[in-house]
């Protein structure tokens, strides 16, 4: 028994030993982690100002950026007010002060506003509003007053995101816009600097209120089963194939160019007034309003745009008396000048980038007689055509950084 209880005691002797040791390895553990946490203490202020604290903050910014641009195309615009006057009257037209109870009657004539519209409509119709070409780095607008117009819409734009974005970020705004993708007129709104390298952006598409006259029936006409059945059997059938695409192409580049025209050069509004049918100018109610009655306005403001389809069209003598003087025939010389340039510049342009393309087409035609091989193949390139003349949406895109 005696043996049995020394053993025992040694038994509880030895295991107490561990437990002394786990005492010892705990406390050490303790002061590791204590060492750690002061290190991290005294490194946090580095770690923040490295590459953390940016990739941070771009992630905020980012998502800022997103939701700034969808916000800020629907918000709507409180009050967007610009003047419009022909050159005749444009030197004695001033903006009253916000005190004066009385406007004078130029200044009822031709201030316009706008009170319940959102920012992205005010953009779609500043893409149609200030169409324009550029020759040698100048710019000609379409229409006499697009650059009083295109100003007044920066300008609120700008006004716009100072207030929203407030100096936390620089920002810049683009919207572009182009009847016929890569070719004739085009719109462009720009607010803001330019931006760096390292900034962020946002994009969004906004349909333009434009008359798309070019359909794929309108430009297939050219092409009918007739008129294909016979260039197929013909004994020239090359000749006749490429003739019958060029004749699409040609009707597609006139109905295209109807539509720019009839954005800038109201004629059949302009006709009325130089017969004296009408007492009121029609033109460009969606986005200017209607002028005031007056004789005097209209004639001026018919004879400006008139003589800026003149300037634009270069082939037809601005200094010359006959031109000022607003009659039907010169109001329809300056339509078919303006349809005739425009339908030029367009053909030109399809033709030169659908050339490859087209022999393409003709060519794998030559190498079959199967009718519906044949179809497929007229279908295929018809509808190319039309891709090419289809207006796309305007682009607009918000860069912050």
């Amino acid at each position: 028994m005696l043996c049995q209880a020394m053993q025992s005691n040694n038994s509880a002797h030895r295991q107490m030993m561990p437990d002394s040791s786990a005492i010892s390895s705990t406390i050490d553990v303790m002061v590791f982690l204590l060492m750690v946490s002061l290190s991290t203490v005294v490194l946090m202020p580095v770690m923040l100002s490295s590459g953390y604290s940016g990739a941070m903050q771009d992630v905020a910014t980012y998502r800022y950026d997103g939701q700034l641009l969808q916000s800020f195309l629907d918000s709507r615009v409180e009050y967007f007010e610009y003047i419009v006057a022909p050159s005749a009257f444009s030197e004695n037209i001033t903006i009253p002060d916000e005190s004066t109870m009385r406007l004078d009657q130029n200044n009822m004539i031709f201030k316009r506003e706008h009170t319940s519209r959102t920012f992205g409509d005010l953009i779609a119709e500043g893409m149609l509003f200030s169409l324009r070409t550029e020759a040698n780095g100048t710019y000609c607008y379409l229409h006499p007053f697009s650059d009083v117009y295109s100003e007044a819409t920066e300008n609120i734009l700008e006004e716009h995101l100072d207030r929203r974005i407030g100096g936390r970020y620089n920002y810049r705004l683009e919207a572009t816009w182009q009847p016929v993708p890569g070719c004739g007129p085009s719109a462009q709104l720009t607010v803001g600097d330019f931006p760096p390298e390292q900034s962020f952006r946002q994009g969004a598409l906004i349909s333009v209120p434009y008359s798309r006259s070019v359909s794929l029936t309108s430009i297939s006409s050219p092409a009918d089963d007739l008129r294909f059945g016979l260039a197929v059997n013909s004994s020239n059938k090359e000749y006749e194939l490429r003739s019958m695409f060029d004749e699409c192409i040609y009707l597609a580049a006139s109905s295209a160019s109807a539509s720019i025209v009839g954005v800038c050069y109201p004629e059949d509004s302009l006709q009325k007034i130089s017969n004296g049918r009408v007492n009121f100018v029609a033109m460009g109610a969606s986005l200017m309003g209607t002028p005031a009655d007056g004789s005097v306005i209209e004639k001026a403001i018919a004879t400006d745009i008139l003589i800026n389809a003149a300037n634009f069209t270069a082939s037809m003598c601005v200094n010359s008396t006959n031109i000022t003087m607003l009659t039907e025939a010169n109001v329809n010389l300056a339509a078919s000048k303006l349809q005739e340039r425009h339908t030029s510049d367009i053909y030109s342009y399809i033709s030169d980038a659908m050339s490859g393309e087209i022999n393409s087409t003709v060519q794998a035609m030559m190498q079959t007689n199967d009718s519906i091989t044949l179809l497929g193949l007229r279908d295929k390139q018809l509808h190319s055509i039309y891709m090419h003349m289809r207006p796309p949406t305007a682009e607009v895109t918000l860069v912050i950084w």
